[in-house]
Order: structure tokens, then C-alpha cells, then sequence
């Protein structure tokens, strides 16, 4: 029997035992009882990265001009300070560092080149300056400047016109030194060729007033942009005069957007076509691509057809959830306006 007694105990340790042998439990929220953080292990002499200034201001520059300054910097920390990285937010915005290990009070320069944008008004860019400066990893600077032609040009935008062919909006432009510095012309653009102006390279005059032709068709296609003249005043390299045009006609809405749909279930929607220009519409056909689209009626003003039309989501194909097609309205004796139309099936179709 005492052997037998002995045994059982061996086999199956008391309760008080086992118990005792659990890890401890963790303390609930809002306990008193205070749980140990571990400190993150700081140790050695550590940089520190202190600019005498973090924004330089060019004040007034001129347009598509080359401008430089310097960031001066000191490591005041007691650790060895690396500068990990320099960039600009844009490449217009050059950073230049002479070396990138500076010793414990030691000193350095960051040169900053501005290209200055060929647009006149206020301007910013920021430099970004890494380091292992564990207080201040990222240091961020700023240039600005506003950005002032010494060379004027009248008028500064030409509203021009498609249906016009003496285009009475293509005014002449004066381009004149505020400095009284000659210059010449040396050279004139624009995007496809809208705008074409006959000049002199060889004239040198404080004030130049040039004569722009309008190539309509080529107007159709770019219907608005800049003409940007190249000059070579000492302190303007170019000035520029936007140009913009209506579009003869407009769709509204120019695309036709259908959500949830149910296969079989017709969409009424209204199209309203519009002569910008207020000349009379003379519809020759109104077709779509795949026949979901479909005209219900047709409402005419002196320069505006009101289009009704339905919209019949077509059976699934496959997977998809999306179907398409387009409306093409043809004007007699002038462009096709096309109306895209784009589906979504409600979920679960």
C-alpha cells in the first residue's frame, strides 16, 4: 500500500505545484503597477546639424535666368556628422555639398543653383538636406523669388477665333525694354505652328511691335498654347503671350457615365449640342457603335439641338462589369462631335 501511495504522487504532481510553475500574468490596463520599458540604447557622441538659415529669398529675378546662393551650416553636436543625401523638389533646383563629413564644430557651405521659370510671378523650390543627425534627420530649405521680366510684352493673351478668318483677336504685339536695354529678336515658336510672326533678328531696338497670322486649320487641332519669343536682352532671355480659342461646337456632357446598371434596363439621358460661336447647326446624322445607345428625339434651337436618347445595358460578357459604345454627331460641313458612353454593372448582375 505505501508503495502504491508513493507512486501516485510521483505520477501526478499536487495542484499548488503545477500552478506555482505558470509564467506570471501581465498586469491589466490602467493598473497601478509599473512595467518596465526598455530605453533605447543611445551611447558614443552624437552630431548635431544647425543651419544659419533655412530660406533665401532672390527677391526679384528674371524669367528663365540662373540664379545662386549658399546654405551655411555647423556641426555643433560632439559626434562626426555625414551628410547622407541633398536634392531639390525639382530639377530646376541644383544642390551642391563640397564634402559630406564634417568633424565636431566644423563648418560647411550647401551651393544652391535656381534656373528660374520662364513665367513671371512668385516663386518657391525646396532642397531637402538627409543627414545622421538623430535629432534632425531631414532638414528642409527654401528658395523663392518673384519672377519679373525687364522686357514688357502688350497684350500678354490673344482670344482668337475659328470661324473668324481675318482672326480680329490676333492683334499686334509690342515687346519693349523697362530698362531702355536693346535687344533683338532671335527667335519665334509655337506649339504646331499656330502662329506665325515675320521679325528681324537683325534689329536692335529698345521696342518691337511684330504682326501674328493665324493658320485656322492648324488653330482646330491646338486650340490654345503660347508664343514664346526668344530675345537677347541682357537680362530676359524670353517673354511669352498666351493665345487661347473656343471650340466651334460643344457636347454636353462630353462623355455619358452610367452606374449600376441592370441588363435590359433603359437609361433616358439629354445631350445638348451647342454652336460656341452662335452659327445655326445643320445635323447630317447622329449614329453609334454598337446600337446602345439610341436617339428618342431631337429638339432644335437657332444654334442648339436639345438629344434625347436611351441607353440599354447589353447582356454580360463573361466576367466583365463594363460596358462601352459612343454616339457620333455629324455636323454638315464640319466636324463629328463623339459622345463616349461607359457602363458599370450593378453588382451582383
Amino acid at each position: 500500500m505505501i508503495f502504491v501511495l508513493v507512486s501516485l504522487f510521483l505520477v501526478f504532481p499536487c495542484h499548488s505545484q503545477a500552478k506555482r510553475s505558470k509564467p506570471a500574468a501581465k498586469s491589466a490596463p490602467g493598473s497601478s503597477e509599473k512595467v518596465a520599458v526598455k530605453e533605447p540604447n543611445v551611447s558614443g557622441p552624437t552630431p548635431r546639424i544647425k543651419f544659419d538659415k533655412t530660406v533665401h529669398d532672390f527677391c526679384e529675378i528674371s524669367p528663365d535666368s540662373i540664379n545662386t546662393c549658399t546654405f551655411d551650416f555647423t556641426n555643433t553636436g560632439q559626434g562626426s556628422l555625414q551628410i547622407t543625401q541633398t536634392r531639390g523638389t525639382c530639377k530646376c533646383t541644383i544642390p551642391d555639398l563640397a564634402k559630406k563629413d564634417y568633424a565636431p564644430g566644423e563648418s560647411g557651405q550647401l551651393s544652391i543653383q535656381f534656373h528660374a521659370p520662364a513665367f513671371t510671378g512668385p516663386t518657391s523650390q525646396n532642397i531637402i538636406v538627409s543627414s545622421n543627425d538623430p535629432e534632425n534627420p531631414r532638414v528642409e530649405l527654401t528658395v523663392k523669388a518673384d519672377v519679373k521680366s525687364k522686357v514688357q510684352v502688350t497684350p500678354d493673351t490673344m482670344t482668337l477665333s475659328i470661324v473668324d478668318a481675318n482672326n480680329a483677336g490676333a492683334v499686334p504685339i509690342t515687346l519693349k525694354s523697362l530698362d531702355n536695354e536693346p535687344f533683338a529678336i532671335t527667335g519665334v515658336n509655337n506649339e504646331g505652328s499656330v502662329i506665325t510672326v515675320d521679325f528681324d533678328p537683325n534689329k536692335v531696338s529698345d521696342t518691337h511691335t511684330v504682326y501674328p497670322k493665324v493658320n485656322i486649320e492648324k488653330l482646330r487641332q491646338y486650340l490654345g498654347g503660347y508664343i514664346v519669343f526668344n530675345i537677347n536682352h541682357p537680362s530676359s532671355r524670353t517673354v511669352r503671350v498666351a493665345f487661347n480659342c473656343l471650340k466651334e461646337f460643344d457636347a454636353s456632357p462630353a462623355v455619358m457615365i452610367i452606374r449600376d446598371a441592370a441588363v435590359g434596363r433603359v437609361e433616358n439621358r439629354t445631350i445638348y449640342l451647342t454652336s460656341n460661336y452662335n452659327q445655326p447647326i445643320e445635323l447630317e446624322s447622329i449614329t453609334s457603335d454598337k446600337g446602345i445607345v439610341k436617339v428618342t428625339s431631337q429638339e432644335q434651337t437657332e444654334n442648339r439641338f436639345k438629344i434625347d436618347v436611351q441607353l440599354t445595358p447589353p447582356p454580360k460578357e463573361g466576367a466583365s462589369r463594363t460596358f462601352s459604345d459612343a454616339l457620333h454627331i455629324k455636323i454638315k460641313n464640319k466636324e463629328q462631335i463623339d459622345v463616349p458612353c461607359r457602363g458599370f454593372y450593378k453588382l451582383g448582375q
